[in-house]
């Protein structure tokens, strides 16, 4: 196992993929049966295919969208990073949520599988409530 190499490979797919929309990337890197678990999903995405439709999908609603990465920690075959993830509200989301144009930021952490220079899986917590705060569809806490 290559630590070095997991944590290139984690980076190059994690900046092609949510920051530049590369989906050659995904194919070059991804496993074919590769699967995405992220809080905001109704349910995990698996296959190459299906990812590039999310990546699409999520390019037309956040097309300037940048993340961030604040930390990275790799042992064994995972590797796991900690991120900030900044995108302009372009277009409905979530369902029935017109866009408002509004800049959003959050955070999270996504631990990267990697098997013979493939990326097997993605599991991902985010603080997808703080995005929903920013669009005013959750009040922020009162302060006390």
């Amino acid at each position: 196992m290559d630590l070095e190499k997991n944590e290139a490979i984690a980076r190059r797919f994690n900046e092609a993929c949510w920051t530049k929309g590369k989906l050659d990337v995904i194919d070059e890197l991804a496993s074919p049966e590769i699967t995405l678990y992220y809080p905001a999903l109704p349910q995990a995405i698996n296959g190459i295919d299906a990812f590039k439709q999310h990546r699409v999908t999520l390019q037309s609603i956040f097309s300037d969208a940048k993340m961030q990465i604040e930390d990275e920690i790799a042992e064994g075959d995972k590797v796991v990073l900690r991120w900030t993830w900044s995108a302009t509200h372009q277009a409905e989301f979530p369902p029935g949520v017109p866009a408002t144009g509004k800049k959003l930021k959050w955070t999270g952490i996504t631990i990267f599988h990697i098997v013979d220079g493939k990326v097997v899986e993605q599991r991902a917590e985010e603080d997808y409530l703080s995005a929903l705060r920013q669009l005013g569809l959750i009040p922020a806490p009162q302060a006390q």
